[in-house]
């Protein structure tokens, strides 16, 4: 329930400070950069094995909480994972949109070179944006799940 409400939040949180409304989320829409960061965390999850226990993971966060610890600890991986991969290809789609965005200026020595690379770099740094969005939905859920196995550790000390 609460992390419904952090997600509401965020969500008007983030629209307040892009100006108020869905209409202003197009300047920071590119669907080729949120593909790149998304495919990779979706494949990584498939590749492993994780899909379902990252399932999991939103369940949990959602109220569910009759799992074996077991189920916790394979969540809570998953989430990480899936936060680690999408920071990697945000930076790698970052330094490839940066390269190829001084690659393509043919004159250095004009000042409108300059004025292109900037408008480059504000689109290349749109690919930094979505794992920061991941990381930002995420991240409760990693703490909750990682508070739940610290708690679960304590309960099983004081029964030996």
């Amino acid at each position: 329930m609460f992390y419904a409400i952090y997600l509401l939040g965020i969500i008007f949180w983030i629209l307040r400070g892009v100006g108020g409304g869905f209409g202003n989320l197009v300047n920071y829409m590119d669907g080729f950069t949120c593909l790149f960061v998304l495919v990779p965390c979706v494949l990584i999850l498939f590749g492993t094995g994780s899909l379902k226990a990252f399932g999991r993971a939103v369940l949990f966060a959602f109220g569910k909480k009759d799992a074996p610890l077991i189920s916790y600890e394979e969540s809570f991986l998953a989430v990480k994972m899936v936060m680690m991969i999408s920071a990697i290809f945000g930076l790698l789609d970052f330094l490839i949109g940066t390269f190829t965005s001084i690659r393509s200026v043919e004159d250095f020595s004009a000042i409108e070179a300059l004025g292109w690379i900037v408008r480059d770099l504000s689109v290349t740094m749109i690919s930094l944006l979505y794992p920061l969005l991941i990381w930002i939905i995420l991240l409760p859920l990693c703490f909750m799940l990682k508070k739940h196995l610290r708690q679960q550790d304590r309960n099983a000390v004081k029964i030996l």
